[in-house]
């Protein structure tokens, strides 16, 4: 599966494959500031959660998992890329997305978060 691919790659890389599926730039093809699309996809990631948090935090198959900080992150991964669907404009980024989510952890992610429909 797609998350599969991108589990043992750093945090660093990811950013880096993130931003420059974003830009529209192909690694490798030595930009001007080779850094760019790290910085750019770790931006870019960070500005995105808190649409991250209201899409995963009162999802559904997460209630009861929110406040909790332990869990195996490949099963998080996996779960968030099915949660998250199109988030991020294609199935890769969708995964590259899950995969960085998963490492900051769903518990963290969405400590403090209150869903509009939680009574």
């Amino acid at each position: 599966m797609l998350v599969d691919e991108f589990l043992q790659k750093t945090d660093s890389e990811l950013y880096a494959l993130l931003g420059s599926s974003l830009l529209g730039e192909t690694i490798g093809a030595a930009p001007s500031d080779p850094d760019r699309p790290r910085r750019f996809g770790r931006e870019w990631f960070n500005g995105q959660l808190g649409a991250l948090r209201t899409r995963i935090c009162g999802h559904e198959r997460l209630k009861g998992v929110a406040g909790t900080s332990v869990s195996d992150r490949a099963i998080d991964a996996h779960l968030l890329f099915e949660i998250l669907g199109d988030f991020g404009g294609n199935p890769a980024n969708t995964a590259l997305i899950a995969v960085l989510a998963a490492r900051i952890g769903v518990g963290t992610l969405c400590s403090g978060y209150t869903s509009q429909h939680d009574g």
